[in-house]
């Protein structure tokens, strides 16, 4: 078995009398192959942005019942959850509706403080938007997000 090792070995070795191999060109063509996403990514892309805008715009109010917070729940009669986002004040105001039902049985939503709540809410994102351009440029991208997320969900 030694001897058939030696042969092998000596097939390998270069001889110094032929001249090397060029290397190969250093100008490779380079090929750009772009995918198509998946749905599941192009949803995930649209809320990454929407958690950057609401994580901006929370960050920059003046008041902490308007940040707006997201979290995934199931509705009433349903197994399947879905996100939600809504502000601070929507979810305390609801909570305050539940416990006076609870307290006194009667369901009492308060309405008007919700309508006028929200008005501010907007107001206050006007005024986000135009002291601070970073903000805008999140909601930019997050509708950019949302184009291409709903332009995939037509196109399949």
């Amino acid at each position: 078995m030694a001897c058939c090792a030696i042969p092998a070995v000596g097939i390998c070795q270069s001889n110094p009398d032929q001249e090397p191999e060029p290397a190969p060109p250093n100008d490779i063509e380079e090929i750009i192959v772009q995918g198509q996403r998946n749905m599941g990514r192009l949803r995930l892309d649209m809320n990454l942005a929407e958690d950057h805008v609401f994580g901006l715009f929370n960050s920059l109010n003046s008041d902490d019942e308007f940040d707006i917070e997201c979290r995934r729940e199931a509705p009433t009669g349903s197994h399947i959850k879905r996100r939600v986002c809504e502000a601070r004040f929507v979810r305390e105001l609801t909570a305050e509706a539940a416990r006076r039902y609870v307290d006194e049985g009667i369901y009492v939503p308060n309405r008007e403080k919700m309508m006028l709540k929200q008005k501010q809410l907007r107001a206050e994102m006007d005024v986000v938007v135009a002291e601070h351009p970073e903000f805008l440029e999140a909601l930019k991208e997050y509708s950019n997000a949302q184009e291409r997320y709903q332009y995939a969900r037509k196109k399949n």
